[in-house]
């Protein structure tokens, strides 16, 4: 073969900007599938070396494409491979073709091509190590070229080798750099699957992965359906919506929707969403949901969001989606349209007689398990009286996000061990068990929750200075154990009169620069909560009466010399004041911001080391029983997610949004409600 130089043609932004810059590395490498498809190949091989060495971090050594399409002859190979970020591209930006260096540093191209000048085929051959070159100055490096025109006739093809994977090098990984798990062999055939079904279900094309070619019948179970509709988007403007329903051959029992986009002429899947449907149950198997339309153009394809739409457009367009999906399965779903109303009119169904689930997703997905029982052990047809016990369990299961427990335990016995389980219902009382692990998973979502409202994105939203007080003050138990359950309400309102007045005296006031106390926001939020007081007592064990004072300082004020002093007097006036009792009572003074400032950092960092047994204790007083604790939010949610995380480990609490939580426990505090069935796979 003979050999030669050549540069690419490029621009430095287009190589910093553009290329390798796909959201994951399996989409980087469909970008070299669709290069393939675009080229017309009616077969492509995808072979992956899987490997167990311990020398790499990733069981893939190397990837390979091969496809039999046009393939790139010599005298096109500079104008159809080296140029990229042109505008003489037919279509794109010819960036695809070094998808590839997101994989891998290593990149081999071979290809065997028909030159129409010369009437005659030639083989290429070409390799680039990122190694190699710097990316600034990618343009101005220079690269060997192999090459070479044979006789006689020759089939064309053309194939891309990677190796030398970035997953595999030993220093820190870029998340765009990591291979994805589609990659891994239980994984690929189904994801090259989900991305190419046209091709596959019609035997346009012929895709062998490490020798095994992927057939329609592995994967789709008779015909798919199409469903066409017009959708009206928030112009007024009229665009067809095309539904494609593929019911595939997986035990996954779910519902995949895929949106489709034309990108340079194909389809090309371009985000992924799970589907919740209220018509939707397991036993229907697994449906994989196609959408195309004119208006999902190609920019949806690269690394853009189907959220670029527009908030009020994606709304509609969602909302347009689920009804049309709805529709389908209602109308496959005929069966479970059959126990509803079985349901509904049983006597031991829980919403009837005015009680009423939590939300409606509450409802629905009662409605789906009751129907997974009824498939397993035919309650209502058997009339069997365990729903008597078992659908209020059911029901606060649901409530206390324990699903888990429900099929682990209760949708796997057998007709005995559902016998057995009655008894072991009548003996124990198993709702307290549930109960156990509901409190655990709610107070780490409460947690997660508390430390989102004062330092993350949802204090934005709060615009009542009441809002986080009352939150707080119905979850108590984040100040001691001993305060679940206590109270809100005085029993002794003399003392708290006192407590009152004295709070008013001392800490009514507004924070200032001058005092250095006064945080700044840019955004409106948190910063509109005024300072917040509030006071509660138990009785301990010893019987003595605990009084908890909790001064609450807005979000704008950060604890300082002025706030010290103040809870310092404070204390001191309780210690002196007659009128209040030293006899069977603690005093439990707390004074809590988001933030303290340099100085009060310093001065509580060195009162806590005379309390080395009691975290955050900044004083305590001999003359009456008064502790006085200091502390930022930060170091009270850690201080009680590390009580509650041995127990969250052994009870796998479900990890759920800051967000959904807010919206769900404590809807009238906001204004809107966002809610969605359609949600995107990252």
């Amino acid at each position: 073969m003979k050999s030669t130089t050549k540069k690419i043609t490029t621009n430095t932004r287009v190589i910093k900007d553009l290329l390798t810059k796909y959201r994951d590395t399996f989409q980087a490498f469909r970008e070299l599938i669709n290069n393939s498809l675009q080229a017309e190949s009616k077969n492509i091989k995808i072979n992956i070396e899987y490997v167990n060495e311990a020398n790499i971090k990733s069981p893939i050594k190397s990837f390979e494409i091969v496809d039999d399409g046009f393939g790139v002859p010599f005298n096109e190979f500079d104008k159809r491979i080296l140029e990229i970020g042109t505008t003489s591209k037919a279509s794109g930006q010819g960036i695809g073709r070094f998808s590839s260096l997101q994989i891998g540093e290593l990149m081999h191209i071979e290809t065997v091509g028909f030159d129409k000048i010369k009437k005659q085929f030639s083989k290429t051959k070409f390799s680039m190590d990122t190694l190699d070159f710097n990316d600034a100055q990618l343009e101005e490096t220079e690269f060997k070229v192999d090459y070479e025109y044979l006789e006689g006739e020759h089939n064309p093809y053309y194939k891309v080798k990677i190796e030398q994977l970035h997953h595999n090098k030993q220093e820190k990984l870029a998340k765009r750099n990591k291979i994805n798990e589609h990659f891994l062999s239980q994984n690929i055939d189904q994801a090259i699957f989900e991305h190419y079904p046209f091709e596959i279900f019609h035997n346009t094309v012929n895709f062998i992965i490490n020798g095994n070619a992927l057939k329609r019948e592995h994967f789709v179970i008779d015909k798919p359906s199409k469903k066409t509709i017009d959708y009206v988007d928030k112009k007024g403007k009229t665009h067809e919506l095309n539904f494609y329903f593929y019911n595939i051959n997986s035990t996954l029992n779910k519902v995949k929707v895929f949106f489709q986009t034309d990108n340079a002429g194909l389809k090309s899947v371009a985000h992924e969403y799970t589907y919740s449907s209220d018509w939707y149950t397991s036993d229907l198997g697994t449906w994989f949901i196609y959408i195309e339309s004119p208006m999902l153009n190609a920019d949806l394809f690269r690394n853009l969001d189907l959220e670029a739409l527009g908030e009020a457009e994606i709304n509609n367009l969602k909302n347009t989606i689920k009804e049309t999906i709805n529709y389908f399965f209602k109308a496959k779903n005929k069966r479970f349209e059959k126990f509803l109303n079985s349901l509904e009119n049983d006597k031991y169904y829980p919403y009837q007689n005015n009680e009423q689930p939590a939300s409606k997703s509450q409802e629905v997905l009662f409605k789906k398990v009751a129907y997974l029982l009824e498939d397993e052990h035919h309650l209502i047809q058997k009339d069997d009286k365990i729903r008597n016990f078992l659908y209020p369990l059911l029901d606060k299961a649901i409530s206390n996000g324990n699903i888990k427990y429900i099929f682990n335990k209760v949708l796997k016995l057998s007709d005995e061990s559902l016998e057995k389980f009655q008894n072991l219902l009548e003996k124990t009382d198993l709702e307290d068990v549930v109960h156990f692990a509901s409190i655990v998973a709610d107070k780490t979502e409460f947690l997660d929750f508390l430390h989102e409202l004062t330092y993350g994105e949802l204090s934005k939203h709060l615009k009542e200075r009441s809002q986080l007080h009352k939150i707080v003050e119905d979850e108590l138990w984040l100040f001691g154990e001993n305060y679940n359950g206590t109270p809100k309400l005085w029993s002794d309102k003399k003392i708290g009169n006192i407590l009152k007045e004295l709070r008013e005296k001392y800490f009514n006031y507004e924070p200032t620069k001058d005092d250095e106390n006064l945080i700044e926001f840019d955004e409106s939020g948190l910063n509109d909560i005024t300072d917040l007081f509030f006071f509660n007592e138990k009785i301990t064990d010893t019987d003595v009466k605990e009084i908890m004072v909790v001064e609450l300082k807005s979000p704008k004020c950060a604890i300082s010399k002025k706030e010290l002093n103040q809870i310092d007097d404070y204390a001191f006036t309780i210690e002196q004041n007659s009128a209040l009792p030293n006899e069977k009572v603690k005093y439990k003074l707390i004074l809590i911001s988001s933030r303290l400032t340099k100085y009060a950092k310093s001065q509580v960092k060195s009162r806590r080391l005379n309390f080395p047994d009691n975290p955050y204790m900044y004083d305590k007083k001999t003359e009456k029983n008064i502790e006085v604790y200091v502390m930022e939010w930060s170091e009270l949610i850690e201080q009680n997610k590390r009580k509650l995380s041995y127990l969250a480990n052994k009870l796998e609490v479900k990890d759920k949004s800051v967000k959904t939580k807010f919206e769900k426990e404590y809807a009238e505090l906001v204004d809107e409600k966002i809610s969605a069935q359609l949600r995107l796979v990252k």
